[in-house]
């Protein structure tokens, strides 16, 4: 009996973890190559700017275009020059495993070695050259488990939140261009 609710509360604590996959939704079919627009900080991540630092924002932006210049060149959709597409991408949140420079001095009692569940909520929306939105993308994914974020430093799981979503986006997207829907 013990191991059954132990199952169960298994299984049921981590579905919506595994739920948390890339939404894509396509206008239109999506065609050439593309390029990163402006990545912004949503409003929700914005409200936490005197909690976290200003400076950490400029992180997250950093980390984020690199993952998915990164994705979108294996994929050969990043575009050298002039692009068919532009792909404009907010932060609309992000939390930090461990404290940020600004938390740990401006609030007593925290450390470095505090630590917590770490994740980040991402959007994004592919423009044509007309500026037509062509689709729109969302991802959130948070560690499910305070054991998970006991050896990570400030932005590991946000971090891992960006790299996944830059794959998937990289991903849905080189199959609606090759599949031509």
């Amino acid at each position: 009996m013990r191991y059954l609710i132990s199952a169960l509360a298994a299984v049921l604590f981590t579905a919506p973890v595994l739920a948390q996959g890339l939404s894509a939704n396509y206008s239109t079919n999506p065609t050439g190559t593309v390029s990163l627009g402006e990545i912004t900080i949503g409003e929700t991540l914005n409200a936490k700017g005197d909690e976290y630092g200003a400076r950490e924002f400029d992180r997250l932006i950093r980390t984020l275009s690199a993952d998915l210049e990164r994705e979108l060149r294996e994929v050969s959709l990043l575009a050298d020059g002039a692009a068919g597409m532009v792909l404009h991408v907010v932060i609309e949140d992000a939390t930090p495993n461990r404290p940020t420079f600004a938390q740990q001095g401006g609030t007593s009692g925290l450390s470095f070695h505090s630590y917590g569940r770490g994740g980040a909520h991402v959007t994004a929306e592919l423009h044509d050259t007309n500026g037509s939105l062509v689709a729109s993308y969302e991802y959130r994914w948070t560690t499910p488990s305070i054991q998970d974020a006991r050896y990570a430093s400030v932005w590991t799981d946000t971090n891992r939140t960006f790299d996944r979503f830059a794959s998937r986006v990289a991903s849905s997207l080189s199959d609606a261009v090759n599949s031509g829907s």
